[in-house]
Parts: structure tokens; sequence; C-alpha cells
């Protein structure tokens, strides 16, 4: 297994960026562009039982003065009547088995949810990632959290995560 610093070169090269060194509050830091936007994954200790922290920015390509909205997902790990009137509002089968759904503005975020290939993408980054908590955010980007610590990462689906969030970037750029 590669030593932390080579793996954070080799991450910095797959996502065409560069390692941020000397991080005092982060541990690994690494910058770069996927499809265009700005991405960074950042992790405060490189050790299990610390998890990396997947960000995509579209703040600078978001329109101003549009109406915007914020939609928190998460893993169900119970279930009870937040659970039921989420799916029920939502109205997102293929997705209500699996994750819980907050949000600021319900129309903005039902119209997110129900782009093409947004349900879909959101499936693969649990499946991929196993997200412990994943934020949307029409004005700024996306957020992802995933348990798995940075030393344990494995690149390629570091990759593959990177370029699902950039998928639902562009449906954030284009529609909203």
């Amino acid at each position: 297994m590669p030593d932390i610093q080579t793996k954070l070169t080799e991450l910095a090269q797959i996502i065409d960026g560069r390692v941020v060194p000397n991080q005092i509050a982060m541990k690994a830091c690494v910058k770069g562009i996927v499809s265009g936007f700005p991405v960074t994954l950042e992790a405060t200790q490189t050790n299990y039982p610390f998890g990396v922290s997947y960000f995509l920015e579209t703040s600078h390509f978001s329109r101003p003065n549009n109406e915007s909205f914020k939609l928190t997902i998460l893993p169900k790990y119970a279930r009870g009547w937040f659970s039921f009137v989420t799916r029920f509002l939502l109205d997102l089968s293929i997705l209500d088995s699996t994750l819980i759904f907050k949000y600021d503005n319900g129309n903005l975020a039902k119209q997110f949810a129900h782009y093409p290939g947004v349900a879909n993408n959101i499936l693969l980054l649990e499946k991929l990632a196993h997200f412990s908590e994943m934020i949307i955010q029409s004005n700024t980007g996306l957020y992802l959290s995933q348990p798995t610590s940075f030393s344990e990462l494995d690149l390629t689906v570091c990759k593959t995560v990177f370029d699902t969030m950039a998928k639902l970037g562009q449906v954030l750029f284009e529609a909203f």
C-alpha cells in the first residue's frame, strides 16, 4: 500500500489538481477540476475512524437572484413519520427505501430530484461511497461525507464519486 503522500499525489493526478500542503486542520487536502467544476477532497486525519469529505463547487457558475434550494440526503437508519412525509412529498420510490431527504424548498427540491438521471446518480453515490451525508445546494454545489478513511480510500472509487457528483453539478448548472 502506498504511503499517504504518494496517494495524495496520485489523487491529484486523477482529478487534474494539486495537493494542498501544510493544512493545519486537514491532514489530507487535494484540489482539482472534474468536468470543469472545482473539486476538493479533505480528511482531518488519514486513518480510521476519520472519513473523507468531497466538495464540488458550482457557485462560480450560478446565476444571481435565482430561487435556491438545499437538499440534505442521509442514509435511512431509522423509520418514522418524517420518513413517510418525505417520501410522500418527493414521490421518488426509487430512492425512498434507502435514503431520507430534508429540504428547505420543496418545489425546487422535487424538480431537481425528478430531473433525468438525478435519482440514479444519487443511488450510485450511495452504492459507491456509502455516504453518511450528502448536501446539494443549488447556489453553491455539492458536499458528500464518506466514512472511509483516506488511507483505505480506493482512488478509482474516488474518481467515480467525483465524476458522478459532476453530473449532478451539471444539472444544477443547467436547470437551477
